[in-house]
């Protein structure tokens, strides 16, 4: 029997990367990015990225070849080494490349994992559909599309957002080492956590299986780091919320929303799309002010980082006023 077809494997490939894409996302609780630029992002792993991997690979694979032929010693330098570095190091280069080009949409460590991750997840997309697609039997697709997709669909996502954790932790820093150091030390880690999956995974079958729990503490360690900087970036957010905004009381948000924007239960129900609309875009407002102030506190003016602060207090107010008209409204409304 026939494996499925290219486009069954598409849709079959698409929708669980959706869900990661959104499960990572959610660390960013207030202030979304760009829908532009998070395409921007995926499509850069999905196409660039391949196609010059695989073209760098393939000229690699020369000189390896050359030296070490077509044995074990071989395939573990050209999988588990030259592999990691050339994929890390180019979709990298996407989220330095938004790092420099939108540094104001840049604003920190979870930034840089929601840009990192995007890119990740771009590049798994259609490596995954080259893997799966040439399958031949429904055995083997089932087999490649559980390991690949749903064991381990999370990986290129997270090895590539610890560049972008590095590039996030260097914009909130004047330190000109910590600059270049922590990008370098992040790139350096994506690579260590790629090389050490793939390696392991090669040497499999002259291990017995053994390197196989390699692969699972990396894997491991990843849902551990992600549910870690999950409830850090909730306690950050929560603290920059009242440290951020408890100036603008009562000029552009009252007494009560800045209670309510304090509130864990307030911001979950905005987080998960409970709170109505308008509720959870006053929300955005005001955590995109709070982040703009806390990076103009640190980092001084960029660019237009004050304007842009006249602008969301404006937009807040604005919201204010017609948030208290409607409720007067539906009091009358309902009398």
């Amino acid at each position: 029997m026939q494996s499925p077809s290219i486009w069954l494997t598409i849709v079959a490939i698409a929708l669980p990367t959706l869900l990661y894409i959104r499960i990572v996302h959610s660390i960013d609780r207030f202030e979304k990015e760009p829908t532009r630029y998070l395409v921007a992002a995926f499509l850069w792993g999905a196409v660039p990225a391949i196609i010059l991997g695989l073209v760098l690979e393939l000229i690699l694979a020369i000189p390896v070849e050359a030296l070490l032929g077509n044995g074990l010693a071989s395939q573990f330098v050209q999988t588990g080494v030259v592999a990691p570095v050339v994929e890390e190091v180019l979709k990298g280069l996407a989220v330095i490349l938004l790092y420099l080009w939108k540094r104001h949409e840049f604003d920190g460590w979870v930034d840089g994992i929601v840009y990192g991750s995007t890119v990740g997840f771009g590049f798994a997309f259609v490596e995954n559909i080259f893997y799966i697609a040439g399958t031949e039997t429904w055995g083997d697709w089932i087999s490649i599309y559980f390991l690949r997709v749903v064991v381990f669909g999370f990986m290129h996502g997270f090895w590539t957002s610890l560049t972008g954790i590095g590039l996030g932790v260097a914009r909130n820093s004047h330190s000109r080492s910590v600059q270049w150091g922590a990008p370098l030390l992040g790139l350096i880690a994506a690579i260590m956590g790629h090389l050490l999956h793939n390696g392991s995974l090669v040497l499999a079958d002259s291990t017995s299986g053994a390197t196989i729990l390699v692969a699972g503490l990396n894997y491991l360690i990843m849902v551990v780091l992600l549910i870690g900087l999950g409830l850090v970036a909730a306690r950050h957010d929560s603290d920059m919320l009242r440290t951020y905004l408890r100036d603008e009381v009562p000029t552009t948000i009252s007494e009560q929303d800045y209670a309510a924007l304090s509130s864990i239960r307030s911001n979950a129900q905005s987080h998960f799309l409970i709170a109505p609309k308008d509720r959870r875009n006053f929300i955005h407002l005001a955590a995109d002010l709070a982040q703009k102030k806390r990076l103009f506190i640190r980092m001084g003016e960029e660019g237009r980082t004050s304007a842009e602060i006249d602008r969301l207090r404006a937009a807040l107010h604005t919201e204010r006023r017609c948030r208290t008209s409607r409720r007067s409204t539906e009091r009358i409304d309902h009398h």
